[in-house]
């Protein structure tokens, strides 16, 4: 009699604790792992990135061992998001056999590569994909405010794989209800695994508190950050209480907030002023939160409340033996129930289907429209790997944009008649007019249903375009780009036998990002034409590059959908003969500014000073850093109206106008942290006081802003309150007029 193999299920996490600075999605999903093991699952537990020590790896590796979960711990240094969900991909093409489910915690969006793999039918082609939401982006920010660019690159990947999973497991009931009251409409399977907390540090049998940093046992940890005054006297009151050589207290720092008013942490100095509790604030950068790792036997845990942050690690305290000290007003978590067994649930699951592409017969043209400027040599090998394309409806218009040397002439003279027997083209400019208006007369000329923009110095790989048109017929996305990868040197590297080199990971989008990096990819992307066409192809401007990137950020802010595919489907060169690399700082900047004008389409003065000034900075930054092509240039005089080497601290009329556009915008949080510090500055601004008030009336529920308007009115002697009243009426938000009565004008 056969037994049925043991399931096998891969777990993917960007960190663990012990290796990594591991936040709560490597605590859980180590804690997860290990009730799996225990479960009887065969569990492969793969952190894409290298870990921070070699002690700390051989302590993981055995703590995992002794568990039964199989650590797979790849090379790399950590960097972009979508580069460890690539590498996991990369781990997956070389394993022998899939497995069968793979469960990804939400952090860092490391399943949205993975999801649009097995969409393109590319890997994972019958795998289901559940995902552990442990706190994403979205939750975590919460609505309003700035983020930077690569915080909205991350929510980005996030919300991809949360939209993509074949199922959802909540860490604990506050994100659960977060997600349905957000997605209420969602069918797909949900389920709270509250027994998890933030994951315990030890996954060997049984629980209990591990080692960590920081003094010896006996303390006093705070659950998180005091975040308001009432929190702050609750825990002065406790301290008070204390006997004589009470343990010291460990104080992380007060969450991130916009709340207007009193600093509860100079709140609890001056409740404890002459008492002189042994205080230690928690400030190296592996401490400055609260986790399991930190425990110590003969800790105790103060909870200021139960919240979707406290509530969790409480769980982990208890399990542990921690005594939990509840102050004022916060209530002990219920116990966790007892685990139910989650493997068969898992194997429940079922993927979607795999991708059925149905092409018409004949398939259509494919067109690659490139433009050529005399290097004959290279165009010799770009054309080769064309011809070895396993796409069988292709034609090459070529631009040649009046190279001035014999041998090219000679070269495109000699393909004349291998051209014309394939159905090819060569147009040939009089002159020069640089890339933008070449590849745009190729796209007139071209005759395919998709127009693929190819550079003439990069080779495509054997399978680029089959698997661009497939991903087009896929998704119905408007254009599709891919990983690239990279090469030096003037020959053939096709039939190199060497890793892959892939070091550029573009998103596709969002258009917010996209206005300081470049998330859209390399030219080389392949659009239906109807979407070309309705762009207006590439603007044209000689003498300047970065035309893919505006294009790229014309459809963002367009709404178009430009897909990455996930693998790398051409090789790009590093040469000698490199445009931009041969460009004057002055026309690098002006190719630098090119992405940006469909983001300053429309906008205001003030908005659009926002995001020169921005531009700059980055630019600036890259420079500074020797990265992009800003590499070995040397500084250069600032360029008027932009500043871009060394843009100055924006002043504080830049600051007020940008915090009106931010208003105008509907961003009031963001508009309040620029005016309200500058109307602190200013006292008797009224302009800046009335901006307050602006940002005051669309933030009802901060009662402390109110009053420091009402204190404001009554000091300058003016009628802000008023001034509210009559914006809220205006937006028909009779409903407000409450909060804001006459008489307290």
């Amino acid at each position: 009699m056969t037994t049925a193999p043991m399931p096998r299920l891969l777990l993917l996490a960007p960190g663990l604790p012990g290796m990594h600075q591991a936040g709560p999605a490597g605590h859980a999903m180590l804690c997860l792992a290990r009730r799996l093991a225990a479960e009887g699952a065969v569990v492969d537990l793969l952190i894409p990135r290298s870990p921070t020590g070699p002690e700390t790896a051989t302590r993981a590796w055995d703590l995992c061992r002794r568990a039964g979960i199989h650590l797979h711990v790849l090379a790399g240094h950590d960097g972009a998001d979508a580069m460890l969900g690539w590498r996991v991909l990369e781990w997956l093409r070389g394993r022998p056999a899939r497995p069968d489910l793979v469960l990804a915690c939400d952090a860092r969006g490391l399943a949205a590569p993975l999801l649009t793999a097995r969409q393109l039918g590319l890997a994972l082609a019958g795998v289901p994909v559940a995902l552990l939401v442990t706190g994403p982006s979205a939750w975590a920010a919460g609505p309003g405010g700035m983020l930077t660019p690569g915080l909205l690159l991350r929510r980005h990947a996030e919300d991809a794989a949360l939209g993509g999973a074949d199922a959802l497991f909540f860490a604990h009931q506050a994100l659960a209800d977060w997600w349905r009251a957000s997605h209420p409409a969602d069918a797909r399977p949900h389920r709270v695994l509250s027994g998890l907390g933030a994951g315990h540090t030890r996954p060997g049998p049984g629980p209990g508190p591990g080692p960590g940093p920081g003094p010896g046992p006996g303390r006093l940890l705070l659950a998180r950050g005091l975040a308001d005054v009432a929190e702050a006297q609750a825990l002065c009151r406790f301290l008070l209480a204390l006997p004589p050589g009470a343990p010291p207290l460990c104080l992380p720092p007060p969450p991130e907030s916009d709340r207007i008013g009193p600093d509860p942490m100079v709140a609890l100095l001056e409740g404890l002023a002459g008492a002189q509790p042994a205080l230690e604030l928690m400030t190296e950068p592996d401490t400055l939160r609260l986790e399991p790792r930190l425990f110590h036997p003969g800790d105790q845990v103060l909870l200021p409340g139960l919240d979707a942050v406290t509530e969790p690690l409480a769980l982990d305290a208890a399990a542990a033996g921690l005594p939990l000290r509840p102050l004022a007003g916060a209530a002990l978590p219920m116990a966790a129930p007892a685990w139910q067994p989650l493997l068969p649930h898992l194997l429940a699951l079922a993927a979607p289907p795999p991708p059925v592409v149905a092409l018409p017969d004949p398939p259509p043209l494919v067109s690659v429209c490139m433009s050529h400027f005399d290097r004959p040599a290279l165009l010799e090998q770009a054309i080769a790997s064309l011809k070895d394309q396993t796409w069988p409806a292709l034609e090459l218009v070529l631009v040649d944009d009046a190279s001035p040397s014999a041998a090219t002439r000679a070269f495109l003279d000699a393909q004349e008649d291998d051209f014309a027997a394939r159905g090819w083209t060569i147009l040939r400019n009089s002159r020069e007019e640089w890339q933008a208006a070449a590849r745009n007369r190729a796209a007139r000329a071209a005759r395919g249903d998709f127009i693929l923009i190819m550079d003439d110095d990069n080779l495509a790989l054997p399978d680029e375009v089959e698997l661009m048109v497939r991903a087009l017929t896929i998704t119905g996305a408007d254009a599709v780009g891919s990983y690239q990868q990279l090469f030096r040197g003037e020959h053939d590297a096709r039939a190199e036998d060497a890793p892959a080199r892939v070091e550029f990971f573009p998103t596709g989008g969002p258009a917010a990002p996209g206005t300081v990096w470049n998330v859209f990819g390399d030219v080389n992307v392949m659009f239906r034409r109807a979407v070309f066409e309705s762009l207006g192809g590439y603007t044209e401007e000689a003498g300047i590059g970065c035309e893919d990137y505006e294009i790229g950020a014309a459809m963002a802010r367009a709404g178009m959908r430009l897909l990455i595919v996930p693998q790398a489907l051409y090789l790009y060169r590093f040469s000698s003969v490199n445009m931009a690399r041969g460009m004057s700082n002055e026309r690098l900047y002006h190719s630098h500014m090119r992405p940006l004008r469909p983001a300053l389409a429309g906008q205001g003065p003030a908005a659009a000073r926002l995001l020169r000034f921005t531009h700059g900075m980055e630019h600036a930054r890259q420079q500074r850093f020797g990265w992009s092509y800003w590499s070995g240039r040397p500084e250069a005089k600032p360029l008027r109206d932009y500043d871009i080497h060394q843009p100055g601290t924006p002043g504080p009329l830049f600051q007020r106008e940008v915090a009106a556009a931010l208003l105008a915008a509907g961003d009031a949080p963001g508009a309040l942290r620029l005016a309200l510090p500058l109307s602190l500055a200013a006292p008797h601004d009224w302009a800046l006081a009335r901006l307050v008030a602006d940002c005051a009336a669309e933030l009802p529920g901060d009662a402390a802003l109110r009053q420091h308007v009402r204190d404001t009115a009554w000091q300058l002697g003016i009628d802000l309150v008023g001034r509210v009243r009559d914006r809220l009426r205006l937006a028909g938000r009779e409903a407000d007029l409450e909060l804001w009565p006459e008489d307290a004008a």
